[in-house]
């Protein structure tokens, strides 16, 4: 029985995952302001997993184009499933919690980078939403607008500059 049992596990797991569909989770930082509708309606023409595949957006949309990719994966998933999933590269860490119900997604995504040694410091971004999620195109689930001023240094001369960001959190489901 236990023979059975080692035999069918690896194909059972493999067939489960063969039925769950596909949730590709992005947090993305455009260096200017930009409104819902403006993203919305440019998001709605282009595949997530495509479009996040480097550090930098790829795309032929002038309204997504110039936006910085901060995390991106491509997770299992199912209706009625829970989403966890953490993953490690170098000294940066990314939590996935969240939920996915019939035709809606709730996630948090936490972000930390350093490395528990010695006077290392350690930075914790956390990007939480929820919404609805139809199957096919990507939907932002939640949107930020930080504006501010930093420091420049140029020529020995500090001058402040100000800075608009949008931080998008968005999804796309593919069953």
């Amino acid at each position: 029985m236990r023979k059975l049992i080692a035999v069918l596990a690896p194909f059972l797991l493999t067939m489960a995952n063969l039925t769950a569909g596909r949730l590709d989770v992005a947090v993305i930082q455009f260096p200017e302001e930009k409104t819902l509708e403006e993203l919305s309606t440019a998001f709605s023409a282009e595949r997530l997993s495509e479009m996040t595949n480097a550090n930098r957006t790829l795309t032929q949309e002038a309204s997504l184009k110039g936006g910085y990719v901060l995390f991106a994966q491509s997770l299992a998933a199912s209706p009625g499933s829970s989403i966890n999933s953490a993953t490690r590269i170098k000294d940066t860490r990314a939590d996935i919690e969240g939920q996915l119900g019939s035709g809606r997604v709730s996630l948090t995504i936490s972000l930390m980078e350093g490395i528990k040694a010695g006077l290392r410091s350690f930075q914790k971004k956390t990007y939480a939403g929820s919404g609805p999620l139809p199957a096919g195109a990507p939907r932002i689930l939640s949107m930020k607008q930080i504006k501010g001023k930093a420091p420049s240094h140029v020529k020995g001369q500090t001058t402040m500059e100000r800075y608009n960001l949008t931080i998008v959190v968005v999804a796309q489901y593919t069953p």
